[in-house]
């Protein structure tokens, strides 16, 4: 291997630089692509810096039995919620001592055919913010604001957060329409009946109209599957293992087992248009940056803008579901009780 193959060399450093302002519109938006598997499922803002104002707006009007002299006074009503996205930034050492066997002719279905053409040094800039992208889909569900965090979960408030800071406040709530909380843990042998009858049966009857998103485990996909087996043997459309749809929504609630959902306790149940994200990443403002670091490794940095929210919280259009608590074992008098001890 030649020496300048080791060290970086001014031709090395130049031509991770020329790549980096020839693709900064793919390397900016290699992550959000990256994320789809998430984002996918909700509404997304491309050009937010700072907070935006969703307004929701109703009015109650109606027509009622003739009458000269009717005078009614119009209500038009409109709430806001505000969408905040926040800076964050990556600054990542990479050696390519280490890349310069990578295979030419790679083919990625999120970078695109474009990266059929692409140099070995494009194709490290191209995996490198491709990896940022699982983190923003992570971050979006279950994130955390921390300005002095180290993480993309600490950039900004994910649904996840959202929907908890909206409980405690009173804001959703049993009494609100907006909030089930189950007494029953999912099992392999009920989810299919507890998703039907506890959740489906109870939603507000206008947003059973809606074509709705129900987040969740993955876990608890296989369980519906498995459960919806089980007990529909002797119908004839019980045809295929995946069911999409929760029996009893008419086709309304498609199940949305997602990785980044894995362990959670708790589900959001509403429809892509409900849940927004927002960024801000097509500015030459956001062009990514190369560096020498040292003698073997160079540093690649990058920018973005990220936040999330619910356009509306309202009963029609917004159910989150807690899952059952864990029930502690019974103890058997005389085993394991101590209290006359």
């Amino acid at each position: 291997m030649a020496n300048s193959q080791i060290l970086i060399d001014e031709a090395t450093l130049a031509d991770y630089i020329k790549t980096a302002v020839k693709w900064n519109p793919t390397l900016m938006d290699l992550p959000i692509r990256a994320a789809k598997d998430v984002l996918g499922y909700m509404h997304g803002i491309t050009g937010l810096r700072g907070k935006m104002q969703l307004g929701e707006i109703g009015a109650d009007s109606q027509f009622a039995p003739f009458r000269k002299d009717r005078e009614e006074t119009a209500a038009v009503k409109i709430k806001y919620r505000v969408i905040e996205d926040f800076l964050g930034n990556a600054v990542e050492k990479f050696a390519p001592v280490d890349y310069v066997h990578l295979t030419m002719g790679y083919d990625d279905p999120i970078a695109g055919e474009a990266i059929k053409g692409a140099t070995t040094t494009a194709l490290v800039l191209f995996h490198i913010a491709k990896a940022r992208g699982q983190h923003i889909a992570q971050a979006v569900l279950t994130g955390v604001r921390n300005e002095n965090g180290n993480t993309t979960e600490d950039i900004c408030d994910g649904l996840l957060t959202i929907a908890g800071k909206e409980i405690t406040a009173g804001a959703i709530s049993k009494e609100e329409g907006n909030y089930i909380k189950l007494q029953d843990a999912f099992t392999f042998q009920n989810a299919c009946d507890l998703l039907k009858e506890e959740i489906i049966f109870r939603l507000n009857p206008f947003m059973r109209r809606e074509n709705n998103l129900l987040l969740c485990d993955p876990e608890l996909v296989d369980m519906y599957n498995e459960s919806y087996q089980a007990t529909h043997t002797g119908l004839n459309y019980n045809t295929q293992y995946n069911q999409p749809y929760v029996e009893g929504s008419h086709n309304k609630v498609t199940i949305l087992g997602l990785p980044e959902m894995s362990g959670q306790k708790r589900m959001i149940l509403t429809q892509k248009d409900n849940m927004w994200w927002a960024t801000y990443n097509k500015s030459d403002e956001m062009a990514v940056d190369i560096m020498r670091k040292d003698h073997y490794t160079l540093s690649f940095a990058a920018n973005m803008w990220l936040g999330t929210q619910f356009r509306t919280i309202d009963k029609r259009r917004l159910t989150i579901i807690d899952l059952a608590d864990e029930k502690k074992p019974a103890v058997t008098p005389g085993q394991g009780d101590d209290s006359n001890n």
